[in-house]
């Protein structure tokens, strides 16, 4: 699982829209779409419900959400800590 497909999950379940979601992160929807499928198939559960028009959260989804949301967060903390290093803040 990488930080894209973190990034891309988050999005979606933000905007409950793929083509939304697509459009803020600045990528073809089929490639959101594509990030979709290989992280629910790396986790071996359903993320979102596909609607007519947009998506909606599984109860995986749901529960995946606020954990995907520390895992950006926190790899954020962790690349400024090493700038702050870097800096010699720390």
């Amino acid at each position: 699982m990488e930080l894209r497909h973190l990034r891309a999950f988050i999005a979606a379940a933000r905007l409950e829209h793929f083509s939304k979601a697509a459009e803020a992160l600045e990528i073809a929807q089929p490639a959101l779409s594509q990030l979709m499928k290989t992280l629910e198939a790396e986790l071996g559960v359903a993320l979102f419900r596909r609607k007519n028009r947009g998506v909606q959260l599984t109860p995986a989804g749901e529960a995946f959400l606020p954990h995907a949301e520390d895992a950006v967060r926190a790899s954020g903390l962790a690349a400024d800590a090493a700038r702050r290093a870097r800096r010699g803040e720390v």
